[in-house]
């Protein structure tokens, strides 16, 4: 039988089947590396219920430090990145999360949470403009919202647009932390504690256990809930990878011509085309940095 991993933790998975039925799972073998939303054959006959082998993934998302990677969720629609001005994202963790999914051809829209703070989300405008070519480029969308409003008053409606954007997609939520994601999750799925508690109790891994992604049934579609984090590593990536979540570059050349050297990488290199067109502020002089930021990490 098929199914697919709601959640593991150690040697237990909690799956969905085809029909439904959630079953508590261990692993056959210690070869499988399991991943939040893979698909798996399971033998359901025996208890508890083994899985047999992980199914081919259409992708796979990961944040990666130079001697250990962290999985989040495979097979994924789109990716579903909040930030705030309170406090105010980290600009290059915003990059680094675009880069991840680029590579792995996952779409995605950026939600500015927090909304009924005027001044914070008036400065989260400000940093997210310098990313306007390339979220135009990416065909990914900005929504406002407030999930939990503080600013006395303030009434937020079910936002459409988002709620339409989720509907039929397995959607990936990610977000550092303090952004909010945990209240934005609650709002969208209003019975999303409790689906979270059900995996947490099968897995008897407690309430607040965050070391996971969880996967929850969401407006026709499924929502993936993400540890929050202050570092996403992406040394799992080439040069090229990293490029795909930087279109502007390969604009600019199409623009001016490409650089003089084949193998510029846009730092230092005379010739520059990408490194031109900044200066001119043809691309926002803010991702050329972000950019070299990058490289030189890793």
């Amino acid at each position: 039988m098929q199914a697919r991993i709601l959640s593991h933790h150690g040697r237990q998975a909690w799956v969905i089947d085809q029909q439904g039925q959630h079953h508590l799972c261990v692993y056959k073998g210690r070869d499988q590396e399991p991943m939040t939303n893979d698909w798996v054959e399971i033998d359901q006959t025996s208890s508890p219920a083994v899985i047999l082998r992980q199914l081919p993934r259409k992708n796979t998302l990961l944040r990666s430090e130079a001697h250990r990677s962290k999985a989040l969720a495979a097979n994924i629609d789109q990716a579903l990145i909040v930030i705030s001005g309170d406090p105010l994202f980290s600009d290059e963790l915003l990059a680094r999360m675009i880069c991840a999914c680029v590579a792995e051809g996952i779409s995605g829209l950026i939600v500015v949470n927090k909304m009924d703070l005027a001044q914070p989300t008036e400065r989260a405008r400000q940093q997210l403009a310098s990313f306007t070519g390339c979220l135009k480029q990416l065909n990914w969308a900005v929504l406002e919202v407030a999930a939990k409003p503080k600013t006395p008053g303030f009434i937020q409606n079910e936002n459409p647009d988002l709620v339409h954007a989720l509907t039929e997609k397995t959607t990936v939520v990610l977000g550092q932390s303090g952004m909010g994601k945990s209240s934005l999750l609650n709002w969208l799925v209003p019975e999303f504690n409790a689906q979270t508690q059900e995996i947490s109790t099968a897995l008897q891994t407690g309430r607040h256990t965050t070391t996971a992604s969880r996967m929850v049934r969401a407006h026709e579609g499924w929502l993936i809930d993400t540890p929050g984090f202050q570092l996403f590593g992406l040394h799992h990536l080439s040069e090229t990878q990293l490029a795909l979540g930087f279109p502007e570059w390969a604009a600019a050349q199409e623009a001016r011509g490409r650089c003089r050297f084949a193998n510029c990488h846009h730092l230092n290199e005379p010739g520059c085309s990408v490194k031109q067109a900044a200066d001119a502020g043809e691309i926002a002089a803010r991702r050329l940095s972000l950019w070299q930021n990058l490289l030189r990490a890793s």
